[in-house]
């Protein structure tokens, strides 16, 4: 009995460390409109933040537009409670450096306090699954991060991932 005991102690710590060992990290680097290198790891940790909002958006996605006034006035709200949030804008159709170009428009005009990155080439937004291989941009999509970068979920909508922000 002393001897399953032992196996089962062992089992149990091999398979806790090998889930820990093998969460995937999700943090990722990218250049804001501004042109300022923002690290995810680097911003929860400014912030002490529990939890970061990856907010993926593109200027042709309403929804998306629609619900940036809410995220700004929620991350106004909840910024020193442990949540950080980026919007990280993809560049769906069309040529690069004009999304680029519209899309510093856009927030020049707009004014939001939060984070804003913009992923030229969709490397961040294929590895999220928010864009498929074949270029095809799946919005809106936003994900909940901790600190370690593992996703904790993923929501289609503002209210939906408002519901699910509203556990943690």
């Amino acid at each position: 009995m002393n001897n399953l005991l032992k196996k089962v102690l062992f089992l149990s710590i091999f398979f806790f460390v090998s889930s820990c060992l093998m969460a995937e990290d999700y943090h990722f680097e990218l250049y804001s409109m501004s042109g300022k290198l923002l690290s995810t790891r680097e911003i929860m940790n400014s912030s002490n933040a529990k939890y970061l909002i990856v907010d993926f958006f593109s200027l042709i996605c309403e929804p998306c537009k629609k619900s940036l006034p809410k995220w700004d006035k929620f991350y106004a709200e909840n910024k020193g409670k442990g949540f950080e949030f980026l919007l990280v804008s993809l560049p769906a159709q069309g040529d690069r450096r004009k999304v680029e170009k519209d899309l510093k428009k856009y927030f020049r005009n707009q004014q939001f306090g939060f984070y804003n990155a913009f992923d030229k080439y969709s490397v961040v937004g294929k590895n999220f699954g928010a864009v498929e291989k074949s270029g095809e941009v799946k919005l809106p999509m936003i994900f909940v991060l901790n600190k370690s970068g593992e996703i904790l979920f993923r929501a289609e909508s503002y209210d939906e991932a408002m519901s699910q922000i509203k556990n943690l």
